[in-house]
């Protein structure tokens, strides 16, 4: 993502370091961490960015040419008395922001004028000069106009110093610098898991009701790597999720998701049409700058009105075992510097921390990504990733649930009897449940676990709740919480929830995919299809997605667009049998007799193989035969298919509303008997 920004840039280079090097080693090493030390405390004091280090150079970035300069005298004063021959070149232009990488004339500028400057000075241009040629305690000293390689025309340079050294914060700190990069397996692995797990140290409930309106809303953007080593990107995406994990705790702030925040690194666009797109307030823009037995982190708030305008900037070295407190404060400065006020909740909860593996973590992660897609080939991709982390970590609470969501998914998607799951998902999310009840992700697992596995409505609302009072901000159980509404007959209240789920991780299919059921669930048939035919464009075997948007296209009795969609989704499962069935029953009598047909199919192939009663029924729903959509609706509610809750609302089943058979499957079941 390139960002252009108007700056001041400092660079720095100390004088004979390379002749030093190769006659005193030692000394050179000495001389570069103490150098090193005194510019990462000093361009934090004077709210600049530590952008990289290039060799004994460094490279640094200023909203503000006062700032800049009165950095560079301070940097000049402590380096001086450590005898540290020091070199500073200052240029204020526009420069390009690109992931880990500054670019532009600003940058080459300013380059070439450090190299005018001499052995413990400063040298600035012209620009930035004229900034500053006012400010108490500095002298300015006229060197003339120079042509910089790369300009057209040459340029005034002035030599800047100071008399007034009472105006400086230069105090010299010889201490022991962090020690050089050298992460080992064992070390990264344990540094890791301290990271990650504040994303999910979650001990203490909100109020639901502080959770329904947001005051702003912020975008934290994927890390910058300034350490060199971009084999460590993978530890610094864990910091990026465990970040928005805890600002998404608090209840009065929006936080949009690291999965659609990691979609826009390189979409291009700047922050200010990010910002018009998703509605963001404010963007937290952060590097890590060194990660070793010490972590080295700049965070900068950037609020977006007419320009880009940056709100806080700070830089924190932590020791690795201090790693658990950076997240709380980042986090207390933002809500802070925007004025969101916590709760005492909110306060003691940024204070918790657990431990987790962070490779079982990992594996967890990329099953929930594979079990999102729906597909059976994409089940059993997350099935072994989730085996794999509990391989790892036996008590691993997510990894349990995501065992459990595997089951459920097989059974949603028919690939599995109920009867068959029902023990492994109970002895799974039970685990879960024994090993961390406090986890979003095990309160979400139980609320769906009595929605869909035990119809049990009211229990259901209080683990929703609970859930939502954990992490406000987890659009996971926001979504379903939507379509649970939706069931029990609160449709506009569930179409809200499913909205905001939208809001929150907005170029997430699932969600998308979950609103749009809700939107048909909901007669609202136009703005479903809407949003599932671009969503089915772009995402062409969504899993979730597609047989939604065919309930659309037949409620609109759209019928050749609804076969089609039909085609895809057999087709997609490996059943070219049905597609086959499904184009000789519409050549025969129309969409009606293929839906007749492909059920009719279905029962014979049901001696050999498992097939759900549910999708039985739901052909001969589409082929509007009441009496045999009524057998295998029963047969559906015999066997406690999860699907079975969703025919208090889907318009599928208003041909039946009537029928004293569906009315007593529906009082059965405690849903409400009107659509």
């Amino acid at each position: 993502m390139s960002r252009h920004r108007l700056a001041a840039i400092m660079f720095t280079d100390i004088v004979g370091y390379t002749s030093l090097m190769s006659s005193n080693e030692r000394k050179a090493i000495d001389i570069i961490k103490k150098n090193r030390r005194i510019h990462w405390r000093l361009i934090k004091k004077y709210r600049g960015k530590w952008l990289k280090e290039m060799g004994d150079g460094t490279l640094a970035s200023f909203s503000s040419n006062v700032d800049a300069v009165m950095c560079a005298v301070s940097i000049q004063k402590a380096t001086s008395e450590l005898d540290i021959p020091l070199r500073i070149g200052i240029h204020q232009g526009d420069v390009i922001f690109e992931q880990a990488d500054i670019l532009g004339d600003g940058v080459n500028v300013a380059s070439r004028i450090q190299g005018l400057a001499e052995a413990g000075g400063i040298a600035v241009s012209e620009t930035v000069y004229n900034e500053i040629k006012n400010k108490e305690g500095l002298e300015s000293e006229f060197q003339g106009e120079q042509v910089l390689k790369g300009l057209e025309s040459p340029i005034g340079i002035y030599k800047i110093s100071c008399h007034d050294f009472s105006l400086l914060d230069y105090s010299i700190d010889t201490g022991e610098l962090i020690k050089p990069l050298n992460v080992g397996k064992t070390k990264t692995i344990f540094i890791i898991t301290l990271i990650i797990i504040l994303a999910y140290s979650i001990n203490y409930f909100m109020p639901l009701m502080k959770s329904t309106e947001f005051e702003k809303s912020i975008m934290v953007l994927p890390f910058n790597n300034f350490t060199g080593n971009d084999s460590l990107d993978y530890v610094f995406e864990s910091m990026h999720a465990s970040l928005i994990g805890d600002l998404g705790r608090i209840g009065k702030l929006r936080v949009i998701s690291p999965y659609t925040s990691k979609k826009y690194k390189d979409s291009g666009l700047t922050l200010a049409q990010i910002a018009a797109e998703q509605n963001i307030d404010v963007f937290l823009d952060a590097s890590v700058l060194c990660f070793g037995d010490s972590i080295c982190f700049q965070p900068s708030l950037i609020s977006i009105d007419k320009e880009e305008k940056q709100l806080w900037s700070d830089r924190y070295t932590k020791d690795f075992s201090q790693i658990l407190n950076l997240n709380n404060e980042v986090t207390r400065e933002i809500t802070a510097e925007i004025d969101v006020t916590l709760t005492p909740q909110e306060e003691n909860l940024l204070t918790e921390s657990r431990t987790v593996n962070p490779d079982a973590y990992e594996a967890y992660l990329r099953g929930m990504r594979y079990w999102g897609m729906g597909k059976k080939e994409d089940l059993e991709k997350a099935q072994k990733y989730f085996e794999l982390s509990l391989e790892i970590d036996p008590n691993y609470a997510l990894a349990h649930l995501g065992m459990s969501s595997i089951y459920g998914g097989l059974v949603i998607h028919g690939f599995m009897s109920p009867a068959e799951a029902k023990e492994a998902k109970e002895k799974s999310i039970l685990k879960a449940f024994e090993l961390d009840s406090n986890l979003v992700e095990v309160r979400t697992s139980f609320a769906l676990r009595y929605t869909w596995g035990k119809w049990n409505w009211k229990r259901a609302d209080i683990e929703f709740r609970k859930a939502i009072e954990i992490n406000p901000n987890y659009p996971f159980v926001i979504a379903y919480y939507g379509q649970y509404l939706t069931i029990i007959g609160q449709i506009e209240k569930g179409l809200k929830y499913s909205e905001k789920a939208m809001r929150l991780d907005p170029l997430n299919s699932l969600y998308h995919s979950i609103h749009g059921m809700n939107l048909k669930n909901a007669r609202k048939y136009n703005e479903a299809l809407i949003l599932l035919e671009k969503l089915c464009e772009n995402e062409p075997e969504q899993g979730i997605g597609l047989p939604a948007l065919w309930a659309v296209y037949h409620e609109l009795e759209q019928y050749d667009k609804a076969l089609k969609i039909a085609k895809r989704i057999y087709n997609l499962k490996g059943n070219e049998q049905a597609t086959t069935v499904l184009d000789a029953g519409y050549n025969e009598g129309g969409y009606n007799m293929a839906m007749q047909r492909t059920a009719e199919m279905m029962i014979n192939l049901s001696d050999s193989t498992y097939i759900p009663p549910w999708q039985i029924c739901t052909l001969y729903c589409r082929a509007e035969m009441k009496n045999e959509a009524l057998d295998w609706l029963e047969k559906a509610f015999n066997e406690h298919d999860p699907n079975m809750t969703f025919i208090s609302v889907d318009p599928l089943f208003d041909f039946l509303r009537e029928e004293e058979r569906f009315k007593e499957i529906l009082e059965s079941m405690n849903l409400p008997l009107s659509k």
